[in-house]
């Protein structure tokens, strides 16, 4: 994502239709984020994903009909294009990095502040993981490192050049490319060649990866980062 979307498209995918609707409300009220539809649960998805192209899918974490895990994996498999972020009451260490591993965007609990809803969405498209390095933390401390699909999959001593390691730290803090460039006094050319060269060595496909990924290894204090 490039920052350059006018109109960000919004699927909410609850079951709860009290919150949906809530949140539909919140999100139309703003300028450049548009709720293109909504679904109730798994088939209403997926017959929805047929019809509407959207930029995000907000994904209650029990929509019902479906292993979550795995209704992440379809999206991001046949629709490349679109970024997923999970949306729950509250932490479920392995639910969330099983979604993780299907290429979920972000993860949010419903407790955010909507102006908090808002910015993780325009992150996305700045390059942004919508996750909290906190919330990763949280997920982080109910793991064992030996039950941590994700670490035994990523490259525990990735060969990474000295530059590639401050990205690295930079992306998992939640910098945009841009924001990256600026700090390190590199093009954002070059960011994005480091990331691809991150993401292969590593093992990883996106930023949420590289976030949960870096706290699991202690590249990154995050006691004191939001």
């Amino acid at each position: 994502m490039d920052g350059s979307l006018d109109v960000i498209q919004v699927i909410l995918a609850d079951p709860n239709v009290l919150f949906r609707s809530g949140i539909a409300r919140l999100l139309e009220a703003q300028t450049g984020i548009e709720v293109v539809g909504e679904a109730g649960d798994y088939l209403e998805t997926v017959e929805l994903l047929k019809r509407v192209r959207p930029d995000v899918v907000l994904l209650d974490n029990e929509l019902t009909g479906c292993e979550i895990p795995a209704l992440t994996g379809m999206i991001k498999r046949q629709y490349p294009g679109i970024q997923v972020v999970l949306m729950a009451s509250h932490i479920e260490a392995d639910d969330v990095l099983s979604c993780v591993l299907s290429g979920a965007d972000g993860y949010l609990q419903k407790n955010i502040t909507p102006d908090q809803l808002f910015a993780r969405l325009r992150g996305l498209f700045e390059g942004e993981a919508a996750i909290s390095l906190t919330t990763v933390a949280a997920l982080m401390q109910r793991l064992s490192d030996s039950r941590c699909t994700l670490c035994l999959r990523a490259e525990s001593h990735p060969n990474l050049t000295p530059r590639e390691s401050e990205v690295l730290v930079l992306v998992a803090r939640g910098m945009t490319n841009k924001r990256i460039g600026s700090v390190l006094k590199i093009s954002e050319h070059t960011v994005r060649n480091h990331l691809c060269s991150i993401y292969q060595k590593l093992n990883l496909e996106n930023r949420l990866q590289v976030a949960v990924y870096s706290v699991m290894h202690g590249l990154i204090d995050f006691r004191n980062v939001s």
